[in-house]
């Protein structure tokens, strides 16, 4: 898909502030609302905006803490560390 300077101004503008309108995006943008919302339409169906979504400041709801580990494999073939990958990712 070929992305001009509107489409382009759409996903910046997007990125900056995800929760405006849809006629305050027209008007930053400086295209209709009817010519705005196709054109948003057109990058969500396309996949290039795949979503909107809310940042969390994860600290102000739990205390968090970082962790380090270090780990020893027996042995160091791939199919070692694809079996570890595994496990860990199975973890919660």
């Amino acid at each position: 898909m070929k992305l001009d300077s509107y489409d382009l101004n759409i996903l910046l503008a997007l990125q900056r502030e995800g929760r405006m309108t849809k006629l305050k995006l027209a008007e930053l943008i400086n295209l209709s609302p009817s010519a705005c919302w196709e054109r948003l339409l057109r990058l969500e169906q396309s996949g290039i905006i795949r979503g909107y979504h809310a940042e969390i400041d994860l600290d102000r709801l739990v205390k968090t803490i970082t962790v380090l580990v270090e780990l020893t494999l027996k042995h160091h073939r791939a199919y070692d560390f694809n079996r570890f990958e595994q496990a860990v990712r199975a973890q919660p």
